[in-house]
């Protein structure tokens, strides 16, 4: 069956829809928003999800997030 879709607007229903909590109706709520949204608005988003991606890790000691080595918890 064809997709009612462009081709990458379906890549990205399908690339959403593999985010926890979500399936297909939430992924096509989500891009439907995305592409209706102020482009300055997504680009920050893109830039933060890089920017969490590049710099967030498990804390060495309890697994927790942090941004160093050991969480502030950890570190206290």
């Amino acid at each position: 069956m064809a997709s009612a879709y462009s081709r990458s607007m379906q890549a990205m229903i399908d690339a959403l829809a593999r985010l926890p909590g979500g399936g297909p109706k939430s992924a096509q709520r989500i891009a439907f928003h995305l592409l209706k949204t102020d482009i300055e608005e997504v680009k920050k988003l893109t830039r933060a999800i890089e920017d969490a991606r590049g710099s967030v890790r498990f804390c060495e000691r309890c697994f927790n997030f942090s941004e160093a080595p050991m969480c502030h918890i950890c570190a206290d």
